[in-house]
């Protein structure tokens, strides 16, 4: 029963956090969740629990395939969307290294590669708050 009310809860807190924001938000939204689960699979190596290292290295290959993988356009990014979804595939070979020898290096990697991408779509956010139009 509390498994399942957790569950819900979860459900719930995630539809809040997404409701009203736009497309770069969202994208933003993504990497930072990857770059906290990043942090706590990372204090799971130190500690020794393996178990938890798995699911949190899951819950970050799901985030980026589910999240940023799925939210590349094909079709109007071009180059762009091809050079992230390779990327976003390097990531994930990454951190199936990092769960399986308990790779701290390879998090961090991982980490930091995402942690620019996500400071790239902060100032394309800013600019189109600023009222700036990218070039097509």
């Amino acid at each position: 029963m509390l498994s399942r009310a957790r569950a819900r809860y979860q459900t719930v807190n995630n539809v809040g956090a997404v409701t009203g924001r736009d497309p770069i938000e969202l994208v933003i939204l993504v990497y930072d969740r990857i770059g906290d689960k990043l942090l706590m699979a990372e204090a799971a190596i130190a500690a020794n629990r393996r178990a938890e290292l798995g699911e949190l290295v899951q819950q970050v290959v799901d985030l980026i395939e589910q999240g940023l993988v799925a939210a590349l356009d094909h079709e109007r990014g071009g180059d762009v969307a091809v050079n992230l979804g390779r990327v976003y595939a390097y990531c994930v070979r990454r951190l199936l290294h990092a769960n399986l020898w308990r790779d701290v290096v390879a998090l961090r990697e991982v980490a930091g590669l995402l942690a620019e991408l996500r400071e790239g779509w902060a100032f394309i956010r800013q600019d189109a708050a600023a009222g700036r139009v990218l070039a097509s």
